[in-house]
């Protein structure tokens, strides 16, 4: 079946003549390799909210693979005539990360720049946005909740690790940002998002009765950029970004009591200039430097899930920190229009320098101090199709196996997304 709409999806492509709109979608931007931060896209709604009511009408579907991380939306500034501002709606199968419009993309750069979070029973998420004069404000609301009771108490609990409640909690979250002219050549944008997630698990096993819930529900993000128009084909931006996860748990056994404090932090800054090249083309260059960091007491409550890259071995005893530094990455993109309806689109980033360190609990086990380079790449290509702008990733080896198509061998997209706008 995915073979089949891999051959639609290039049928379309390589058939389809018309006009290109364009419309960033989460998948043109992962396709370009760059945090969304950093270039100018309605995506950056969920970071920035104060942006809705300066990215049109528009509705959205994200497909995901079927199974996972798909959703429609759309944004709507046209409500009674507008009188009451831009309003936005979203419907996902799956609870984006924080400040982002899906499960793969993340706040922060780096291996820990990770939402580790993962809940698949959104409620709603609604925006609003308006301007007023040179500035504009935006909020947003979004919940996410799921919750089982057995009639007979379950006598089974797993209390040394409790990792799927710890990582798939209970949303509430609620955001807001404004951004205003500091003069004609340039914008600021701000934002605050905050989230209280929570979980509970309750069992009555042999020995008495077990709760165990989170310590500190609170999560959040600060947001800041400058869009400056330096030259009439450049734009610079300027990012500020810190987020701050709190995953700490409490396990109640009778009348005992143990806390954990499971904390994950991190901060970046950078800045990329936007060019446009031959008036519809965009080029980005920009660096960032940033820094990831877990701490966390208890070995049996180890952070498993926040290894900052595939070498850590977690020791026996569990680690009481975690540090990813990275000063500085280099990333690059390239957007080009290669005819009216077709658009392709590649970008790379170069982690020249990080630096990753582990503190263990127990004194005996092995500490981690590593420095090493991290490169990645991705591809994307975008067509208009009707009134459609459909926007997709490619796999890392497209352009080699392009020649494989007929041969019932074309490589898959990862990530599709289609744009209305009106």
């Amino acid at each position: 079946m995915l073979n089949r709409w891999n051959k639609l999806f290039a049928v379309a492509v390589l058939a389809v003549a018309l006009p290109v709109v364009a419309n960033a979608q989460s998948s043109r931007v992962a396709g370009l390799s760059v945090q969304g931060d950093y270039i100018k896209d309605y995506t950056a709604i969920y970071s920035y909210p104060s942006q809705l009511s300066h990215v049109g009408n528009l509705v959205y579907g994200e497909f995901g693979d079927g199974s996972f991380d798909r959703g429609m939306g759309a944004v709507l500034g046209n409500l009674w005539d507008g009188r009451y501002g831009t309003w936005g709606i979203h419907m996902r199968q799956t609870t984006p990360n924080l400040g982002q419009s899906d499960q793969s993309s993340n706040p922060g750069i780096g291996s820990g720049g990770a939402d580790f979070n993962t809940n698949n029973y959104q409620s709603f998420d609604i925006m609003w946005g308006k301007r007023m004069g040179g500035s504009s404000v935006g909020l947003r609301m979004n919940r996410s909740f799921g919750q089982s009771e057995w009639s007979t108490p379950t006598q089974m609990i797993t209390v040394t690790l409790p990792d799927s409640n710890n990582f798939q909690r209970n949303i509430f979250g609620f955001g807001g940002g404004i951004s205003f002219e500091i003069n004609p050549q340039s914008t600021f944008e701000g934002s605050i998002l905050w989230q209280s997630r929570t979980y509970e698990s309750t069992a009555n096993p042999i020995g008495g009765n077990t709760n165990v819930s989170e310590d500190n529900p609170t999560s959040y993000q600060l947001a800041a950029r400058v869009m400056w128009q330096w030259q009439p084909n450049v734009m610079v931006m300027p990012v500020f970004k810190y987020y701050s996860f709190d995953y700490s748990s409490k396990v109640t056994v009778g009348a005992a009591t143990n806390t954990a404090n499971n904390t994950q932090k991190g901060w970046q800054f950078g800045a990329a200039g936007n060019w446009t090249l031959n008036q519809n083309d965009l080029f980005v260059l920009g660096f960032t430097v940033a820094r990831n960091t877990v701490d966390q007491d208890g070995n049996v409550f180890v952070y498993n899930r926040a290894s900052f890259d595939p070498r850590i071995t977690i020791a026996p005893g569990g680690y009481k920190s975690i540090e990813e530094s990275i000063y500085p990455q280099f990333f690059s993109a390239l957007e080009t229009h290669v005819n009216p309806w077709l658009t392709l689109r590649f970008g790379a980033s170069q982690d020249a320098y990080v630096k990753t360190k582990a503190e263990p609990h127990v004194t005996t086990d092995p500490k981690l101090n590593e420095t090493f380079t991290r490169f990645n790449m991705d591809m994307g290509a975008g067509v208009k199709v009707g009134g459609l702008q459909f926007d997709a990733t490619l796999a890392s080896n497209a352009y080699n196996r392009a020649g494989s198509f007929f041969s019932g061998g074309f490589p898959a997209f990862p990530k599709v997304t289609a744009t209305y706008s009106f």
